[in-house]
C-alpha cells in the first residue's frame, strides 16, 4: 500500500456562517467513512474558502477526492498538492476541522521538513 497525500483549496457557495456549519457537517459525516477506508483528513475554512488535506492509500484517497469533485457546497478546487506520503501528520483524524491558523502552521512545518530533507539528500551526494 502507497500512502499518498493530497491537499486542495476550494470556494465555499454559502456565506461563511452557513458554510462554516457545513464544515462540522462534513466532519461528523465522513469520518466514519473515511475510517473504513483508511484515509485520515484535516479541513479548515477561511474567508470563503475550504482547504483540505487528505492522506491514506493513494486509490482512497483520490475516490474521496471524486466524491468531494461533486460535492455542490463548493466550487473552484484546486489542488495544491498530490504525491506520496513518508508518515502521516494527522494519523488517527479520520475527518477533523481544524483551526485555519493551525491549518497553516501544519502546512508550514511539512515544507519546512521537505526542505531540511531535501537539504540532507543533497549533502549527502556531496561527500
Amino acid at each position: 500500500m502507497r500512502l499518498w497525500k493530497l491537499s486542495y483549496t476550494s470556494i465555499a457557495v454559502a456565506r461563511h456562517e452557513v458554510a462554516m456549519q457545513q464544515a462540522r457537517e462534513i466532519c461528523e459525516l465522513s469520518g466514519d467513512r473515511n475510517a473504513r477506508v483508511g484515509i485520515s483528513s484535516v479541513l479548515t475554512l477561511h474567508k470563503g474558502r475550504f482547504a483540505q488535506v487528505l492522506e491514506g492509500p493513494e486509490e482512497a484517497v483520490r475516490t474521496v477526492l471524486r466524491r468531494i469533485m461533486g460535492d455542490p457546497r463548493h466550487h473552484s478546487l484546486n489542488v495544491l498538492s498530490d504525491g506520496p506520503l513518508v508518515a502521516r501528520r494527522y494519523e488517527g483524524l479520520a475527518m477533523a476541522y481544524r483551526d485555519p491558523k493551525a491549518f497553516i502552521a501544519d502546512q508550514i512545518d511539512d515544507i519546512l521538513q521537505q526542505t531540511a530533507d531535501v537539504v540532507r539528500a543533497m549533502k549527502s551526494t556531496w561527500h
